[in-house]
């Protein structure tokens, strides 16, 4: 072989090479092959022309490299040498994907999705299994995001926290009555399309969940936030049914079903609204015990449900 035809087979296999690192990235038409390989140095003086770059994918082709030709532009479908994909591994980035595509950034779901279409050519993913997690996953989790001016609220609740600064805060309680009180922000968040603020009340000893809608005010005070807490506890009994398959939460601790059959909860780490909205879902299957102040307030939003059904 001359040297010029060794020249030219050394281009030509760099131009193979250039071909397949372009269809990686993205699927491309010819028309976008060309021009990028014409961007290319050294630069042919021929140019290029589609006859040629054909030759250049059915060269990759006989490499053991799939390329299909879908909606007039080539893709690349596999590459040697597969990693296996768990079913883990396509539960978790059909969680990614529909979290992206929920996103208010475009942009990071335009990212995904050549980042999916890369990484289908290095691993054995099952696109169908991939779809097929997709559509459970609407169907058993909601996943939203923050408006504009949710976000707002959202930074400036997770600034509080940060500062570790006692807060002053102006809230409508669960009777729609006004009250006021100090606490320590824990924790900011966004849940069921609400940003909520997780705060430690220093008047009661409790944990509350407040959400932007409940806070009419909020004010820093001088004062920084204690190193510990100690929160009183909620004590209840259930029975019946729901004794023997209550699963306990947010580090809830209990001794067992009495000679009753009923079971004693201690619960004092669940911000105590959400904790008694759950309970008064229970109906008579449950009974607070103590605090004595827990069982009034128990007792007052019952007496507030049951007032809406007075004259029926």
């Amino acid at each position: 072989m001359t040297k010029l035809a060794q020249d030219n087979a050394t281009l030509a296999a760099y131009r193979v090479f250039e071909t397949l690192k372009f269809l990686v990235k993205n699927p491309a038409s010819v028309d976008d092959i060309v021009k990028y390989l014409e961007g290319l140095e050294p630069v042919n003086p021929k140019g290029y022309s589609k006859a040629v770059v054909y030759k250049y994918i059915t060269t990759l082709k006989f490499a053991g490299i799939n390329i299909v030709n879908h909606k007039c532009k080539y893709e690349v479908q596999d590459l040697p040498f597969k990693i296996n994909f768990t079913e883990d591994n396509i539960k978790a980035l059909a969680i990614l994907n529909e979290v992206l595509e929920n996103l208010p950034e475009q942009n990071l779901s335009a990212k995904f999705t050549e980042f999916f279409y890369q990484m289908k050519m290095r691993y054995s993913l099952d696109f169908g299994k991939f779809e097929e997690k997709k559509n459970l996953l609407k169907e058993s989790i909601n996943i939203s995001t923050p408006n504009i001016f949710q976000l707002k609220i959202l930074q400036r609740y997770e600034k509080y926290c940060k500062d570790k600064i006692r807060l002053q805060i102006s809230y409508i309680n669960l009777f729609g009555e006004k009250e006021s009180s100090t606490f320590e922000p824990l924790e900011a968040k966004f849940e069921d399309e609400q940003v909520i603020l997780l705060a430690f009340c220093t008047k009661t000893n409790t944990f509350f969940e407040l959400n932007s809608k409940q806070i009419l005010d909020i004010r820093q005070t001088p004062s920084i936030c204690s190193a510990g807490f100690f929160a009183s506890t909620t004590v209840y009994k259930l029975k019946g049914k729901l004794s023997k398959r209550y699963t306990l939460r947010y580090e809830e601790q209990t001794f067992g079903l009495d000679a009753n059959e009923e079971l004693t909860v201690a619960n004092k780490n669940e911000p105590k609204d959400k904790l008694f909205l759950r309970l008064m879902r229970y109906a008579d299957l449950c009974e607070v015990s103590s605090s004595k102040k827990d069982r009034d307030y128990m007792v007052s939003l019952i007496d507030d449900t049951l007032s809406n059904y007075e004259g029926a």
